[in-house]
């Protein structure tokens, strides 16, 4: 698939990469499951840890990790080839 680009002086730039059909939908997914592991941890760390002691943060960062290391994986093997 070739996207050519012209521009206002009428040169056509021809790029030499592009990003993989149908990533957007893993950007996206990956963003709504970040918010809700980052949501999640958050209240986890509220429920669990009341003494704080940066606990709470930690809970939080985990949910976020967790959700975009599985959207990552998931990405990952649906571009897998071979």
């Amino acid at each position: 698939m070739s996207k050519e680009t012209t521009s206002a002086e009428g040169s056509t730039f021809n790029p030499t990469w592009h990003l993989p059909d149908g990533i957007e939908n893993h950007i996206e997914k990956g963003i709504i499951n970040t918010a809700i592991g980052t949501a999640v941890g958050g209240i986890a760390g509220l429920i669990l840890f009341r003494s704080g002691g940066g606990w709470r943060a930690f809970s939080m960062a985990s949910g976020a990790g967790i959700a975009m290391g599985n959207t990552f994986e998931r990405a990952r093997a649906s571009y897998k080839t071979g």
